[in-house]
């Protein structure tokens, strides 16, 4: 265990561990008791943290990622120069490529695990998935519109890289390749101003 994740509460920790897990197993795949485990967590924390189960688990997983995905956008709204669009997006997707490399092609992303294993029998979990992509959705349209793209194109902009991206890396994790990665990435650059 490293020494950040014992600095983290058990209940910060658990919610770091299913969005780990499940970005990798999905969220069938992966059982409450392997997510304690991995958090190095009482067992008797879920149910004292997380009263609604595995449902409320993957909710919070899925917005504790977005929040993830949306700090470097955030530090890119916050910057004195604000950064090329295409710059930005590039970011996104260089974290995309990382996450593959650091993880074999195992690493994908919860909310996408959400909403494929849980969402069609869950409004909290469909809710949740809604609001972990507009966590991400609304800064990256944000630094978008500082980059010199107008508002109503930077809405549907946004949505493209991510949707683009998510596609991507799943196609990415089935051919155990980036080359996916690369073809978003340079088709987006058609698209983006530098």
């Amino acid at each position: 265990m490293t020494a950040v994740m014992t600095q983290k509460s058990p209940r910060e920790r658990t919610v770091r561990s299913a969005a780990l897990l499940f970005r990798e197993r999905g969220v069938g795949g992966t059982g409450l008791r392997e997510v304690v485990e991995h958090a190095g967590a009482p067992r008797g924390s879920l149910q004292y943290y997380f009263p609604g189960g595995k449902e409320q688990l993957l909710v919070e997983a899925m917005a504790w990622m977005a929040e993830r995905a949306a700090r470097p956008l955030h530090a890119a709204l916050a910057a004195a120069e604000p950064p090329s669009p295409r710059a930005v997006v590039h970011g996104v997707l260089d974290r995309f490529r990382e996450l593959l490399t650091i993880t074999d092609y195992r690493g994908g992303c919860p909310i996408v695990a959400g909403v494929a294993d849980a969402s069609w029998d869950s409004p909290a979990v469909t809710d949740g998935a809604r609001a972990a992509f507009a966590t991400w959705l609304s800064p990256l349209q944000d630094v978008l519109v500082r980059g010199g793209v107008p508002a109503e194109r930077a809405a549907r902009l946004a949505l493209l890289v991510v949707s683009a991206a998510e596609g991507a890396l799943v196609l990415s994790r089935a051919r155990r390749d980036l080359t996916a990665l690369d073809a978003v990435q340079s088709e987006l650059d058609l698209l983006l101003p530098d």
